[in-house]
Order: C-alpha cells, then structure tokens, then sequence
C-alpha cells in the first residue's frame, strides 16, 4: 500500500455534524418514548381507577344488601372511603340499636385496588374463655355477649334461659335478648306476642341436611357443650315501626337479587333460597316465611312480660347498654 493511500484525510466537520444529528436523533426518540409510555400509563391509570370505583361501587352495594339479612339486630351506619393513588379503602361501621340506644358492633373494611382486585380485612370476630369441661361459655364481642340462637327441630345437650338475668340488670339499662322458638311461627302470630318490643326475626334458613349436621355436633359426645347459631349467622330481618315498612318482604327482594347477581354471596343467597321455598315447591312470599325467633330489646322490666310465653323454648341474652 502507498504511502499516499495509508491515510484518508478526515472531515471533522462533517463528523461533528454527524455526532450532533444522532444526538438529536436519540434525544428526540428518548422524549417520544416518554411520552408515549406517560400517555399510556396515564390512560391504563384512568381505566384501572374507573374499573376500581365501579368495583367498589357494586361490592359496597352487595355488602349493604347482605348485612341487611344477616346478623341478628345488626345495621350499617354508615361507610367512609379513603383513596390512594392506586387503591382505596372502605370502612363500613355496624351497630346494634337497643332500647333505641345505638352501641357499636365493629366495621368491616375492604381494600380495592387499580388492578381490579379486593381485600377483606377481617376484624376479630365473636370469643369466650373458659374450661373445656364447662357446660356453656358465653361469647363475647366488642365488650358485649353475643346472642344464641336454638333451632326448635335441632336436639341439643342443654338449653338456656338467660331470663333469670334479668333481675340482676338495673333498671336503667336496655338490653337486648334472643328468644328461641319451639316450632316455627308466622309473623302476624309472632307480632301478636311481641310487637311491643320487636327488634329482629330470625327466619328458619335451615335445610334438612343442615338440622342432620347440627343434630350430629349436638349428639357427639366429645363436645361437652351445644352447637347454637351464634348472632352473626343468622339470618333474617328487623322489625320496623312505619306502618307502610314491609321489612319482609324487604328481605325476600335481597335474597331475590342476591341469587341472580349477588357476587362472592349468590351461592348461599341460592342456598337460602331453596331451603326457604323447599326446592321451589314453596312460593317465597311473607306469609311463608317461617319465624323461629326473635330478638326483643328494652329495659329489664319489659322483658320480663315474656317470662311466661309458651312459645319460647331458649333465652339468651345480648347486648347491654345504659338507657342515658
């Protein structure tokens, strides 16, 4: 190779433009990367939020319908919500009016979140201590008993009658007491005996595989003690003082929705469903509800009226509360 050829003279200002242009050419692919991937993030964003807030909206919705018809004398006072960037949290307060006086029973709370998903966040629920060889041990919850409930067709080791209490509250109290039925009852027969002091009806959901299974528990002999329905099982509606209020039919309509679109509940809004109607041999009106229960609320003096109803198979008693 000649020595003229070695080296081919260099343009440095051609290579310099050519430097800067890439620069630019970089620069200019790097801002409109960003910007699409800000616009994309952005809309996926909006859409995730938008799906979470109608997420929320109909879950909310369900729980509301769905506390409606369980937990004996149990209502929702209200919910709040608390949103984040990617989530929110609603937190839903329960109470329990006794005597008119309201005292509140925990909240349930829930997280959503932008990728369409959500949380329950579990309270503690219902607990009691004692020996394993004691006959009963009442359960406690936010401080108060939690009610029981004895179903008539269910055999159990020891029925109790909390009644006898009633003589050891004072006077400027209310409380609140499950009372038990012998058999299932209409609520005209019910309201005939009770309507004074109504709060609640516990409406017979059981099936017959349920009362084989609850007789089963009651019948094994390891358990020393009963196997009741504790007040957060069960399932019915409260009493309502407005003459046009129809509180039963009320709860027909939930359980109505709730087994065509009733979410994380239409399995057991089904359940219900049939065992209620007898497998649709039943048609589900009011009148065909069968009433094995209630909860009565007031001072310890007027719930001592029902100390001789033949009705009542089992009393317990439930939340206390001072009347002022």
């Amino acid at each position: 190779m000649s020595k003229e050829n070695e080296f081919i003279p260099k343009d440095l200002e051609f290579e310099k433009l050519m430097k800067k242009a890439k620069r630019r050419s970089l620069i200019k692919m790097v801002l409109i990367s960003l910007v699409i991937s800000l616009v994309v993030l952005t809309g996926l964003y909006f859409i995730g939020d938008t799906v979470m807030k109608m997420k929320m909206e109909k879950e909310i919705n369900l729980d509301l319908s769905w506390n409606g018809i369980v937990g004996a004398n149990v209502e929702e006072q209200g919910t709040t919500y608390n949103y984040s960037p990617i989530s929110a949290t609603a937190k839903t307060k329960l109470v329990k009016k006794v005597g008119g006086v309201p005292i509140p029973w925990g909240e349930e709370e829930k997280v959503f979140t932008i990728l369409g998903t959500s949380r329950l966040i579990t309270n503690d629920g219902p607990s009691g201590s004692g020996s394993i060889s004691d006959e009963r041990i009442p359960l406690y919850y936010q401080g108060e008993r939690v009610m029981e409930f004895y179903h008539p067709e269910v055999t159990y080791k020891e029925v109790f009658d909390d009644r006898e209490l009633l003589n050891h509250i004072d006077e400027h109290s209310v409380v609140e007491m499950a009372f038990s039925f012998d058999k299932g009852y209409t609520i005209e027969e019910v309201n005939s005996i009770f309507k004074e002091h109504i709060a609640w009806y516990w409406v017979d959901t059981f099936s017959k595989e349920d009362i084989d299974e609850h007789n089963e528990l009651n019948g094994d002999d390891q358990f020393t003690r009963g196997h009741t329905v504790n007040g957060f099982e069960a399932y019915g509606f409260p009493y309502n003082t407005h003459p046009k209020a129809m509180p039963a039919s009320n709860f027909i309509s939930i359980l109505q929705m709730m087994k065509s679109d009733g979410g994380s509940y239409q399995n057991e809004a089904n359940k219900i469903y049939n065992n209620i109607t007898k497998n649709g041999k039943v048609k589900l009106e009011p009148k065909n509800l069968n009433i094995i229960g209630v909860v009565v609320t007031g001072k310890p003096s007027d719930l001592k009226k029902y100390n001789d109803a033949s009705v009542i198979r089992a009393a317990t008693l439930g939340a206390t509360t001072n009347q002022y």
